[in-house]
């Protein structure tokens, strides 16, 4: 077994959740800094199932990485020792192959094109899958389109990424279109980004407006560059186990408490972009929105490596689903 398994397997023994009669605690672990819409949004989600349970249902919620980071913690979920998670599409990749076409790069216009996509068929299709790796899916919740900071220089053209250490998380797409557009992609822990942008590690990150400004990057990257590159919601996804051993009446009213918060989520991060984006400029960033079109075309061999790594079925059936929502 590799030690960081063992280790997670040890925090498990500490964590695992007893469902004896009487009040069931469910532990929701996140990656989230307590401000950012996502912890407000499952800090009212527990609220509402304490409410609607009579205090049967609590939801105990850890933020802020302080059970592991998004992949850690989403492993924690599939053993049974956490039982909530909001992982985003390249979280879940490691389970379910589909999610990582999600993020392909420029493949949603605007928000309304996303809502359209994952409406028309995208949940339905993964599901199977999902609860076939040990998930129950919840709801859909949010995370953003990701745009990229730097501390060296704004991005106005894909040239401007050349040779550029870039910090991405440990997803495919992320990574893959960084060396597309000539930067050199670095793999970082979430948790580990704040010291690593300090220290010069890297030059520059991607994240979503919300993140950038939850977390005060303007204290170290200068410039930012709003691209909407890649799109990523995160998924309110529970341990199957965990949801199948609550009564009928109790994964009813998680599903539909899951679905109202996830529905704020998206309503508070799209409405506070502007003021958001208004904010890091008085913070002294300096905001570009470059043309999108050269960096489309400069990300278009990601497409191919995206076919290779989830399969022409796959890879056709995703493509069909996009443009039905186009």
């Amino acid at each position: 077994m590799k030690k960081a398994s063992l280790a997670i397997l040890v925090l498990a023994l500490a964590l695992a959740p007893a469902f004896a009669a009487g009040p069931v605690e469910l532990k929701f672990g996140h990656y989230l800094v307590e401000t950012h819409p996502g912890h407000l949004a499952a800090q009212a989600f527990a609220d509402a199932v304490a409410a609607r349970t009579g205090g049967a249902i609590k939801v105990a919620i850890f933020p802020n990485s302080k059970l592991g980071n998004s992949q850690e913690i989403l492993e924690q979920v599939s053993l049974g020792v956490v039982d909530l998670a909001i992982p985003t599409e390249p979280a879940m990749a490691k389970y379910v192959n589909k999610f990582n076409m999600v993020g392909a790069p420029f493949a949603f216009k605007d928000y309304a094109a996303t809502d359209k996509f994952f409406a028309g068929g995208f949940i339905a299709w993964v599901t199977p899958d999902v609860e076939k790796a040990g998930f129950k899916y919840l709801a859909r919740w949010e995370y953003g389109f990701r745009n990229y900071t730097t501390s060296k220089r704004q991005l106005n053209r894909p040239e401007d990424m050349k040779g550029l250490k870039i910090r991405t998380p440990p997803d495919f797409v992320n990574s893959a279109t960084v060396k597309a557009l000539g930067g050199v992609a670095q793999t970082i822990a979430f948790t580990e980004l704040p010291m690593a942008l300090k220290q010069g590690v890297v030059d520059g990150q991607e994240n979503p407006i919300a993140t950038i400004y939850s977390n005060k990057m303007w204290e170290t990257q200068k410039y930012l560059s709003i691209l909407n590159y890649t799109y990523n919601s995160t998924h309110l996804v529970m341990n199957k186990a965990a949801f199948d051993r609550l009564t009928s009446e109790q994964r009813r009213i998680l599903l539909e408490e899951a679905a109202k918060a996830g529905q704020a989520m998206m309503k508070s991060i799209r409405e506070q972009e502007a003021a958001q984006v208004a904010e890091l400029k008085k913070q002294g960033m300096e905001v570009a929105t470059p043309d999108t079109a050269p960096f489309k075309a400069a990300a278009a061999s990601v497409y191919d490596e995206l076919k290779a790594k989830v399969g022409e079925a796959d890879y056709k059936t995703f493509m069909q689903l996009l443009d039905k929502a186009k």
